[in-house]
């Protein structure tokens, strides 16, 4: 009888496989984010057991349970620190390559909106692209590129969508660096600040309905940017 072969699991696929290569990146983009984090942690640790050591009346049971209280307070703020600072280095890192909006959408398509991360709009030529979601504030339309052509792109979508959602609130925004748009590391602020317009059935119905107008055969996510891999953490939402 022949022996059973092993299923050997894909590696790297694992929470804390993922979980080391972020913080490989994070150390080379930004060095100083573990030891900050480190540093809060620690500090904000002290800070908790130093009160609750005077609120408890230096009692042992009362250190204790404060001591404990610190530890989770101290590791929750170095998780925070240090997700904000890979924010920060994965959107500087990125905001001048093409397809870099990609990374704003897969941050917010997470969890209340809907989109691809992939662009509904291309020009081969100025590599000009227009990402779309659709969420609580209805849908956001989201540009890159050239100035001049990526706005009249933009508006064009902009003209499609309110063709066929009338009546749904459509934003718009053209990110760029130069001061003549919104920043990448801003746009996800940008769009999470809008006011809440639809609930979640009409968000899946307006996403459905879109669809039908997506023309994603042009050019692709160049390969400097994944992401699957390269995007900013869920917390910032």
């Amino acid at each position: 009888m022949a022996k059973k072969e092993k299923v050997r699991k894909p590696k790297g696929n694992g929470l804390f496989s993922q979980f080391r290569d972020q913080l490989k990146f994070l150390k080379e983009a930004d060095p100083k984010a573990v030891p900050l984090g480190i540093l809060f942690g620690s500090l904000m640790f002290l800070v908790i057991l130093t009160v609750g050591a005077f609120i408890s009346g230096f009692t042992f049971l009362g250190i204790i349970i404060w001591a404990v209280l610190g530890i989770v307070t101290g590791y929750l703020t170095l998780l925070l620190t240090m997700t904000r600072r890979a924010n920060s280095a994965i959107f500087k890192r990125y905001e001048n390559e093409p397809g870099r909006v990609s990374i704003t959408v897969g941050t917010l398509t997470r969890k209340r909106w809907k989109g691809s991360n992939q662009p509904v709009a291309v020009n081969a030529r100025t590599k000009d692209m227009v990402f779309r979601i659709v969420g609580p504030a209805g849908v956001v339309l989201m540009a890159e590129g050239s100035s001049t052509s990526a706005k009249a792109m933009l508006e064009e979508e902009r003209r499609k969508v309110q063709r066929l959602a009338s009546g749904v609130t459509v934003h718009t925004f053209f990110s760029a660096q130069n001061g003549d748009g919104v920043p990448l590391g801003q746009l996800h602020k940008k769009v999470a600040k809008l006011k809440r317009t639809l609930n979640r059935a009409e968000i899946t119905a307006v996403q459905n309905r879109l669809a039908s107008i997506d023309s994603r055969s042009g050019l692709p996510i160049p390969k400097g940017i994944d992401p699957t891999k390269m995007k900013a953490s869920r917390r910032i939402q």
